[in-house]
Parts: C-alpha cells; structure tokens; sequence
C-alpha cells in the first residue's frame, strides 16, 4: 500500500461547470471593466446607453471614481484578472499545492470583490446620490464570481484523493481567515485613500479662441464667439450683469445639468467680485431631443429640460428684472424644478397674461435654436461651455470657482479678486 499524504493539505478540485462557471464571469467582469478604464482614461464620451447627467456621468465624473488618480476601473481589471489566473490552477491535473494556492487566492479576491461592491453601491446611493447601470453590472458579477467561490471553496470536509476512506478539511480555517483579513485590509485601504487623499478632477477642456470680436459698450453692441460662427446682441438677451460690462462671458448651459448648477454658483460669486468689469450672457441649451434635434437620447434628469428653458426666456422677455430672480430660483436646488411648480413660480413674479403671452413668441423658439445649434458648431462634449471674445472656451464643470476665475483673470485681463 502506498504511503499516504496528509489528507488536510490536499484541496478538492471542484467540478468542471464551477471552474468553467468562474472562468466566464471572471472574463465578463474583466471586460466590463477594461470598457470603463478605456472610457475614464479617453477623458471623452460616456458608456454607451449613457448621457451627460446621468447616473454615470455623475458617478464616473465623481471624486470617487479614483483613487491616487487611477480611475478604480483599473485595480478592478487586476482583480478579476488575478481570478481568472487563479482560476486555471484549479483544475485535477494540478498539484495539491498549486489548488491550495489557488483557492487561497480566489477567497482574499472575492472577499475584495464584496468589499468594494458594498463600498461603491453606498457610496452612490447615499454620498453621490446617482446611479451608475455600468457599475452596478460589474459589482454584480463580482457578487456572483464570490458567490460561486464561496460556495465551491473546499471549506467543509471533503474526501482525501490519497486515501478514500478518511475525510479532513481541505482548507485549514487559520488560511481562510488570514486569506479574508488581507482582502478586508485592501478594500478598507481603498476606502481610506478614497477619502483622505486629496482629490483633483479632470482639468477643464478647453476650445481654440478663433477669429472673435466685440464691438464695445453701447446699444448697439455686437460680439461674436464660435469663430465668428454666433453674433449676439446683449442687450437683447438674459443676462446678469450689465450688458456694457467691459468683459462679456457667453455660457451655453442646461437648468437640468448638476455641472451647470454648480458653475452658475460660481459665476454668481465671481460676479460679485467683478462687478464693474463682467457680465454674463445666459444661453439656455436644452439637452432634449423634444427641442434640440441634435440630440438624440434625453436622460431622464432632461425630462423638462425645454419647458424650463422657454419658462425662463419668457420671463425674461415680460420683466428682464424678473429674469434674475426667477433664473436664480431655478438654479437653487440641485435636482431640476418641476415645470408646473416652475410654472407657478413664474406668474407670481410676471402677470400670468404676459407669460403666456410671451411663451407663444416665436423668439423663444428661434433663440433655442440658435442655443443648441451653437453647442453643435463648438463641437464640445458637454455643458456648461463659457465662451468670451479672445478667450479659449472653457468646457465643463470647472474644479472650483477658484480655477474658473484664475483661467478668466488670466485670459480676459480681469483684476485679481479678493475672495
């Protein structure tokens, strides 16, 4: 009779649909995740089936997206890769060693699989406050490539290849734990980094200045942005500020993106501070296809993104005064304002007749026009997008109204602010 091994260090290989089963969902979860690490890494573009202000777009635009400026799609390849490695070890051809190893590396990855996918959902339901469909499919298959390991791992008393009548666990509970603790530790040390370390966004994407000009002070004052290709009048517009200010910014903007609610914070402090020398034009650009035929799917967050925007231009053509409030109380909460209590609020700041009135002008509807064919023609790939004569357009959301009013200081030659 041969000699026989020690039983308790020889681990059960598990069955061809588990190792098969692991395979496939370990690839799945590394794919999905090497699309969202191409994505966050081209600076460009969403997923597909993803729009600007939408669950991914807050999510994967989020401070939570990296950690130590690596988007976390990235560690997650290296895990699902690691997996998928561990996985090929597994099978009766291999050494009782290498099977050991093997599962002690597929536990401590799928306890970091669990981790991490209890760490981002909370963290996008209860701190970003947005949802991500993309995010939420791969901490899916990670729940069920751990859910697989769990259940397959041989942790209970499993028969000894070296001699069929003993039975010992293949998987010592000293291993298993040790395993479990380091994956803790990594997803707690992911978790701490994400919050202590500090964060720096994307910088701001910014377009040529082109061939642009402004006219000057006056009634009659013309300026034109988009290399030439979009003449406005500011008296004529909504505007905060006055329409003489020696510097003009031009912002294309949605009342539904969270990006311009808070840029629109930032102009609003900044003009304070620059007062005597700059106003803003405010071009509403509706990221709806019900009003701009340049785009062709609308986030739900859109919904009312082209009856906030004629409400808005209606009252600034009854009582430009009116404009200010009115555009003010739109931009308050950061979730988007319902149209009939926006409707509400409006008549109770201009007569209801004249809204009325006003929302049947055709001006409403050609002035859209012109606003979201002019976020066509600067080829930017969001919103808000600043524009001034002799300034690269800014695009984005900038980091701070610090960095907004650094670039503007700079470019326009406004006087440094005190803030």
């Amino acid at each position: 009779m041969p000699a026989s091994r020690t039983p308790s260090t020889v681990p059960a290989s598990p069955t061809r649909w588990t190792r098969w089963s692991l395979c496939l969902f370990s690839l799945l979860g590394c794919g999905v995740a090497a699309y969202l690490l191409s994505v966050s890494l081209a600076h460009r573009d969403l997923p597909a089936g993803c729009g600007q202000g939408s669950g991914c777009d807050e999510v994967l635009n989020s401070r939570w997206s990296q950690v130590f400026g690596v988007p976390v799609s990235g560690p997650a390849v290296a895990v699902y890769a690691g997996l998928l490695f561990s996985t090929l070890f597994l099978g009766p051809r291999k050494s009782p060693v290498q099977r050991r190893t093997a599962w002690t590396a597929l536990i401590l990855l799928a306890v970091v699989l669990v981790g991490s996918g209890i760490w981002f959902v909370v963290l996008q339901l209860a701190v970003i406050g947005a949802v991500c469909p993309w995010c939420l499919g791969e901490h899916g298959l990670g729940l069920l490539v751990a859910a697989i390991v769990f259940s397959s791992a041989p942790l209970a008393r499993t028969q000894s290849p070296a001699n069929d009548s003993e039975t010992t666990p293949s998987l010592s509970i000293g291993r298993v734990l040790g395993s479990g603790g380091i994956g803790v530790a990594l997803v707690g040390g992911l978790a701490l980094a994400q919050t202590l370390v500090e964060y720096h966004p994307p910088q701001v994407q910014r377009l040529p200045a082109g061939e642009n000009a402004d006219t000057g002070p006056g009634p009659d004052r013309l300026i034109s942005v988009l290399n030439g290709r979009l003449t406005l009048a500011p008296h004529e517009l909504p505007l905060l500020g006055s329409a003489d200010a020696p510097k003009l910014l031009v912002v294309l903007f949605d009342y539904c993106c969270p990006h311009c609610w808070a840029t629109h914070g930032y102009l609003l402090d900044g003009l304070a501070a620059h007062k005597d020398e700059l106003a803003v034009l405010l071009l509403p650009t509706p990221l709806n296809s019900k009003c701009n035929p340049y785009w062709e799917q609308t986030e739900p967050r859109f919904e009312h993104a082209c009856e906030l925007a004629r409400l808005a231009l209606a009252v600034w053509r009854v009582d430009r005064g009116a404009f200010v409030r009115f555009d003010a109380w739109l931009f308050e909460p950061e979730k988007p304002r319902d149209p009939v209590e926006a409707r509400r609020h409006a008549e109770e700041l201009v007569p209801a007749a004249a809204l009325q009135q006003a929302l049947q002008d055709p001006w409403i509807d050609h002035q859209i026009e012109q606003n979201v064919t002019a976020y066509h023609n600067s080829q930017a790939e969001r919103v808000p997008v600043i524009l001034s004569p002799g300034m690269r357009a800014i695009v984005g959301r900038p980091e701070s109204e610090e960095q907004l009013f650094q670039l503007l200081e700079k470019e326009l030659k406004l006087q440094p602010s005190r803030r």
